[in-house]
């Protein structure tokens, strides 16, 4: 039964690593420009003021 557990802990593993990680960093990617782009804004903004 552990040795099914570990095999399964195992297959999960590599899926997480295989599909889930690039989703994982496609949204960082995202979220880091928007914050970039807010950031961009907010500075224009002070500069008007």
């Amino acid at each position: 039964m552990e040795e099914m557990v570990a095999e399964d802990i195992k297959l999960m593993q590599e899926i997480i690593a295989e599909d889930m990680l690039p989703l994982i960093q496609f949204r960082e990617q995202l979220e880091r420009k928007e914050f970039e782009r807010a950031h961009r804004e907010m500075l224009k903004l002070e500069s008007e003021v």
